[in-house]
Formats: C-alpha cells, structure tokens, sequence
C-alpha cells in the first residue's frame, strides 16, 4: 500500500542520515521503525479482557463481602486514585509459584 508522510525536516535529515549510515534506502529505515513500534509488547500497564472463570480462579478463595456493610462505609473500601489490572495481579501471583 502507498502512503504519504510528511515528516519535518529534522526528522527528514535524521532518517537520511540514519539510511546513509546503514547503506539503505530511507523507506527500509522507516518501515524498521514502524515494524519495531507495532511488534513491541502492548500490555504493559494496559487493562485487558479477562474471562470471568480466571478471575473465579484467582479470586475465588476470598471471603464474600457483606453488601449492606459496603455500602454504608463505602468511602472507606472506594479509592479513587487506586489502580487494578488483573493481569499484572496474576503475572505477580504467577511469579511467586
């Protein structure tokens, strides 16, 4: 597929200089880059799916929580700044084996 990119000049003059240095073409330098930026590893700090029988399977050993007494301190359980991502929890736990 073709496709246009504008780039400023400094970044023309980098991916010359970059091509000149590897005796390839400017297009071989970007289409490097662009295949390392698209195949890195993406979960790194982001939310995944998780299906409900492995969160049952990592959680299932917890107490159940009384509803009403959530609800009335729910302030105290509720944080508004915390963070939670099943998937980093289970490498952690994974880890520990």
């Amino acid at each position: 597929m073709a496709m246009t990119l504008r780039l400023s000049e400094e970044q023309t003059a980098a991916l010359r200089r970059r091509a000149e240095a590897e005796h390839t073409s400017m297009q071989q330098v970007a289409l490097a880059a662009i295949d390392s930026y698209i195949n890195q590893p993406t979960d790194l700090g982001r939310r995944r799916a998780v299906p409900v029988d492995e969160l049952f399977a990592m959680f299932g050993d917890l107490p159940p929580m009384d509803l009403d007494r959530f609800r009335a301190d729910q302030d105290e359980h509720v944080d508004g700044a915390a963070h939670f991502d099943a998937h980093l929890r289970a490498n952690r736990s994974g880890e520990a084996e």
